[in-house]
């Protein structure tokens, strides 16, 4: 195989601080401000609709408010483009000011870039001039940088992608061939698959812990200490995901790793595999294998339905890989593995997204209890059917259907839930 996984995971899976939504917004507002002298004045910026949608109602880190207005202003104050996704750390030092700047109509978001690819328009205005950044195509591409109207940097958006590996390459290959290809990645591969997961563990027992955001994990712990829920596989990963989603959601002030730029894709593409492996008692390299082939699947999944959609891509992308990882976990047949897949795209389909926001942790354990009972059901040899809704004859094949579903199907849909959000909000 030509292409480099472990370049590729690399790529895709990146901190942040936060949903990646604000952060992507604050970044493109930090680097516009940190080409001009002055403290910012004004901070206008324009997104397409899919970043507005995910960022109306999610807490920022560090901070008890929501609002991608509050988040372009911490990021133009702070100015520190170097941290990327992280961007939004530390900017509680200029809460009090970005919450002046957002008071006296300083600043402005609106929906108004080009549905279909993620796109930020910055423009921070400042005494001694203007400039704007182009966040384009991920959320960390810098595209083009304008002081005073004059081009200061511009770039392609395939030159970011690492070694010149591009997650769209995945769609060359065959689901068998990229399975195979994880079972044989270097060892350091396995082992930043496991320190990320890890990580993302971490946030997640501070989230039981502190019993923050919804307290949906917290709940869950409460239930099987009680004995009203037993402490069984999809409990447990039902626990995990739900505390480190409910603490990502509520603006806990650490890092989770994300898959495709999202923080809470990257918590399913991991934690449900990650537990699995530790109460099955497997090895770290059975375990690395697991999370690659589970953040692989998620990565080849969401080239079919897009980088934002109307669809809930932790349920359909990261629990479709999160379900194929723990169908190897418990050693079932290639076979298990692509009918694991079919009865993913079978179950969940239909759950949109309305946006990040606290309940996003009731989402996020829906499938991630899914995709354990799946991977159980595919092992004893259930299948989908052909012919039934979009499933197809191969994995592929319906993966693709399931593309066709979100983009242009789901087009009108999301117009319609951004617009019930909206509403609601006024």
């Amino acid at each position: 195989m030509k292409l480099d996984l472990f370049a590729l995971l690399q790529n895709e899976i990146r901190p942040a601080l936060g949903c990646t939504e604000p952060a992507a917004v604050a970044l493109a507002c930090a680097v516009a401000a940190s080409y001009l002298d002055g403290p910012p004045l004004r901070v206008e910026v324009q997104t397409d609709p899919n970043v507005f949608k995910n960022g109306m109602g999610v807490f920022i880190p560090g901070t008890t408010q929501t609002g991608l207005a509050l988040a372009s202003a911490l990021g133009a104050l702070a100015r520190k483009p170097e941290l990327e996704l992280e961007v939004l750390s530390g900017c509680g030092e200029h809460l009090a000011q970005a919450q002046q700047m957002v008071l006296n109509q300083q600043v402005s978001v609106t929906p108004t870039r080009p549905r279909g690819g993620l796109s930020i328009l910055a423009h921070v205005t400042s005494e001694d001039g203007q400039a704007t950044a182009l966040i384009e195509g991920s959320h960390t591409h810098v595209a083009k940088v304008t002081v005073d109207g004059v081009v200061a940097f511009e770039r392609e958006i395939q030159t970011q992608e690492s070694n010149n590996q591009s997650a769209s390459d995945l769609l060359d290959y065959s689901i068998k061939e990229l399975v195979t290809a994880c079972k044989d990645l270097p060892e350091q591969a396995y082992k930043f698959l496991i320190d990320c997961a890890l990580s993302n563990q971490a946030v997640a027992k501070a989230g039981i812990s502190q019993q923050l955001g919804l307290g949906l994990g917290w709940r869950y712990q409460e239930l099987i200490h009680s004995g009203q829920l037993n402490r069984d596989l999809v409990s447990l990963v039902q626990t995990a995901t739900a505390g480190a989603a409910d603490a990502r959601m509520s603006g806990y002030d650490a890092p989770v790793y994300s898959t495709n730029g999202s923080g809470n894709q990257g918590i399913t593409a991991s934690l449900p595999v990650l537990v699995v492996g530790q109460e099955l008692h497997k090895t770290e390299h059975e375990i690395g294998i697991a999370l690659a082939i589970s953040q692989i699947i998620t990565i080849y999944v969401k080239q079919h339905i897009g980088k934002l959609s109307a669809l809930c891509a932790c349920a359909v992308a990261a629990a479709i890989g999160s379900s194929c990882g723990i169908t190897f976990l418990l050693d079932a047949p290639y076979s298990a593995l692509e009918e694991t897949i079919k009865l993913m795209v079978a179950n969940l389909t239909g759950m949109i997204c309305d946006g990040a926001k606290l309940s996003c942790s009731l989402k996020l354990t829906t499938a991630a209890c899914t995709a354990v009972q799946t991977a159980m059901l595919a092992k004893l040899g259930m299948v989908a059917h052909v012919g039934d809704g979009i499933i197809a004859a191969t994995a592929e094949e319906t993966l693709r259907n399931l593309g066709t579903v979100s983009n242009p199907g789901m087009i009108e849909t999301d117009n319609v839930i951004l617009n019930v959000m909206m509403k609601a909000t006024n």
